[in-house]
């Protein structure tokens, strides 16, 4: 049986916090110096709860969207936090009455995953069962597709596809409007990886992808065909926990130059059309990472948040006073940068200078995806459902 990597994680982090001090973790004070306003709070169904679900809400114009695990799929009215409608993927169409009642209450048998995705006028999300659904900006059900695999991460959408990725690290592209296979791309996979897959990106012609075994690589997006495929963490040690080198954060594709990271691995700047090596650089993380003119910003796998120059590499400035505490991604709003942690904090920076803001209590249940923004706004989706609108003068 293939071993979970976040079980194996959380193994190791109890026998090393059994041979250390108990030291409790404590944040560091900060000068709150910024007040975000709420603009409204929503809820939506029970979120993902205790599990490791990376699912997440999106902005489209004038709507938010959002999704729980269990099945709900809901919109938003972006100023006034009005529901449009919902969805519930639990409740299959032309069921009777008491079939969808058991449905309901047969728990979360619909595990929606991963996030949405919008593109062709319509709405894409994945499933740990193996379901791709698309649904109109109305809320109805358009298709609905079956893979072979969880999909873990949002669907990528553009140059005429919706492309997968599942856990099994297959790549799969449909049809935007019938769901119809397109082609499919399979990727080995090591015995132990992150519960967790690299979202990927459609660019320029090409499907960029991460793989388990510390590969970031391209597919001809006509077709399916490999482009190239270069190493961004490359297994080291003599067990399997010492070799996971997974490509789980999602690439950044900027001006024909892509950027990826791996666990235990590296940062790297490929040339997209080649995958030739720009510059490489020392720094680890499984976060996806965020990225504002000539400035990479990421978290770490230990917690500790950089600012890199995109150009060469170089560290512009590194925050270390959330190390430890188990953040989510980065976040570009405005001027800062905000990261959540598992305790239900948002932590705002300085994006010029790592310094720290302001701090915001918000939820108990803790953040697990990072925060999203439309320039505008700052959306946040708490573990147990809460979606909360902020802004900032």
């Amino acid at each position: 049986m293939k071993l979970q990597v976040k079980q194996a994680i959380l193994l190791a982090a109890v026998v090393l916090a059994g041979c250390s001090s108990k030291e409790k973790l404590v944040l560091p004070p900060v000068n709150n110096i910024i007040d975000p306003d709420v603009v409204w709070e929503k809820s939506v169904g029970s979120g993902v709860e205790h599990y490791e679900s990376s699912l997440s809400p999106i902005i489209v114009k004038d709507t938010v969207y959002a999704a729980s695990r269990e099945g709900l799929v809901v919109a938003f009215d972006l100023q006034s936090g009005k529901r449009k409608w919902q969805f519930d993927l639990r409740k299959p169409a032309g069921s009777s009455f008491w079939q969808g009642i058991s449905d309901v209450w047969s728990g979360d048998n619909a595990r929606i995953s991963g996030g949405l995705s919008f593109g062709y006028d319509k709405l894409y999300f994945g499933t740990e069962n193996g379901d791709v659904v698309a649904l109109t900006t109305d809320g109805e059900l358009v298709w609905r597709t079956e893979v072979k695999g969880e999909v873990l991460v949002r669907p990528a959408v553009g140059d005429g596809l919706v492309v997968v990725a599942t856990g099994a690290g297959t790549l799969i592209a449909l049809h935007p409007d019938t769901g119809e296979e397109r082609w499919q791309f399979e990727n080995e996979q090591p015995v132990l990886t992150l519960r967790g897959t690299s979202e990927p990106v459609i660019e320029g012609g090409g499907v960029i992808y991460g793989s388990g075994s510390g590969q970031l690589g391209v597919l001809i997006a006509e077709r399916g065909y490999q482009a190239w495929e270069e190493a961004v963490g490359v297994p080291t040690g003599t067990t399997d926990l010492s070799r996971l080198a997974d490509v789980d954060a999602k690439p950044i594709v900027r001006g024909g130059t892509v950027y990826s990271i791996a666990y235990n691995g590296a940062l790297v700047a490929l040339e997209l059309r080649s995958g030739r090596q720009l510059w490489k650089r020392d720094y680890a993380s499984f976060h996806n990472m965020a990225m504002d003119g000539d400035t990479l910003y990421l978290v770490d796998s230990e917690g500790r948040i950089y600012a890199i120059d995109s150009r060469s590499g170089t560290e512009k400035w590194s925050q270390f006073g959330l190390n430890k505490h188990s953040l989510t991604g980065p976040a570009v709003y405005k001027d800062y940068l905000v990261i959540g942690d598992k305790a239900g904090n948002l932590h705002w920076l300085n994006r010029e200078t790592g310094d720290f803001v302001a701090r915001q209590s918000m939820d108990s249940s803790g953040f697990y995806t990072d925060a999203v923004s439309d320039g505008t706004y700052l959306l946040v989706q708490s573990r147990n459902g809460e979606l909360v609108l902020l802004q900032t003068p």
